[in-house]
């Protein structure tokens, strides 16, 4: 029993590796900002998400939490970057129940507010928490029946300055139709997608734009 799980493992850990190569190969030519013209996103897409700089809360973190798989471990360390950025006075931080990325966004901005909750939030509640926070937030969504409420609910109670991470935004094609039209339709966004999730900014003086990066 112990071989085949162990052969189970290694054959799962081998697929995990061969997709994420297919992913990196296919977006090669996005890397480290090749062909991004506004300074503002170059700078986010150099320093923040393809950010290479060990942060001083790495390792302690890995510690902590060493059970994360490759991929976990990345989008949580984009979070930290992401909140460090930001400086959000609240992060709202859906379905996170082994609390990783509530550490890390609080490892990134030390005076955040992290509120952790669950995708069965109402819209509502969702858009009052957001604006009474009286500044900037970070919101971190995962694909559930109700994601698009909840972009919904945050877009139009959304400052300049905040941002949302929205994971598996190509994990099926209910996802892939909420992605398409938050790129196309919500003004005074400017979005990056990173395959593994998207990034949405909110700033109503920047020109509307879709960035696809290698990350």
């Amino acid at each position: 029993m112990m071989t085949t799980d162990k052969t189970t493992y290694s054959a799962a850990s081998s697929c995990g590796k061969l997709r994420r190569m297919l992913v990196w190969l296919s977006r090669m030519r996005h890397s480290r900002g090749f062909g991004v013209q506004s300074p503002w996103a170059y700078r986010m897409v150099r320093y923040v998400i393809n950010e290479h700089y060990p942060y001083y809360a790495y390792d302690d973190l890995a510690l902590s939490y060493p059970g994360l798989g490759v991929v976990e471990r990345k989008m949580c360390e984009l979070c930290l970057r992401l909140s460090n950025s930001v400086q959000p006075s609240l992060v709202v931080n859906f379905d996170d129940a082994g609390g990783a990325y509530g550490a890390y966004f609080g490892a990134g901005c030390r005076k955040a507010r992290i509120e952790s909750v669950s995708s069965a939030l109402s819209p509502v509640r969702l858009s009052d928490m957001i604006g009474g926070c009286g500044g900037r937030f970070v919101a971190r969504l995962v694909p559930c029946s109700g994601l698009a409420d909840q972009l919904a609910s945050i877009c139009s109670a959304a400052r300049a300055g905040s941002a949302v991470i929205v994971h598996g935004i190509h994990s099926d094609s209910n996802a892939r139709g909420i992605w398409r039209r938050i790129v196309s339709d919500d003004p005074g966004v400017v979005t990056f997608d990173l395959y593994y999730c998207g990034l949405v900014f909110f700033d109503e003086k920047r020109y509307k734009q879709n960035y696809i990066i290698n990350f």
